[in-house]
């Protein structure tokens, strides 16, 4: 009995290692490209750093809803482009850490699993 318990439990583990990642592909190559096209669109000058932030942001909480953790990392972006604008620190060291940090995030995002809800036809 303890074998098949625990074949069980192997098999369940298993099949929701497999189950890939909580954000679409087609969704997720939507607001890289995104981001991408209003950081090019930043870098021409079209927006400020804080303007680009917000976009970005306003883009990804659109296709995703609220993410704690991609929150964080925006609210840590806008104010190191804050800190960047009083003279604390350069633009491009700002844009730097910013950046990585929403790429940071977005991997947290990428590779955690979601949680497994049994089908209904398991209670009966």
């Amino acid at each position: 009995m303890w074998k098949a318990i625990l074949f069980l439990s192997a098999a369940a583990i298993a099949g929701c290692a497999s189950a890939g990642t909580s954000i679409p592909d087609q969704t997720l190559n939507q607001w890289t490209a995104y981001r991408h096209a209003i950081l090019a669109q930043r870098d021409q000058g079209r927006f400020d750093a804080v303007e680009a932030q917000q976009n970005i942001q306003g883009k990804y909480e659109e296709l995703y809803g609220i993410d704690p953790t991609m929150r964080g990392a925006f609210v840590y972006g806008l104010k190191l482009y804050e800190a960047a604008h009083l003279g604390s620190l350069s633009a491009v060291e700002a844009d730097h850490l910013a950046q990585a940090r929403i790429d940071q995030a977005l991997a947290h995002r990428r590779f955690t699993l979601p949680l497994y809800v049994f089908p209904p036809e398991a209670s009966d």
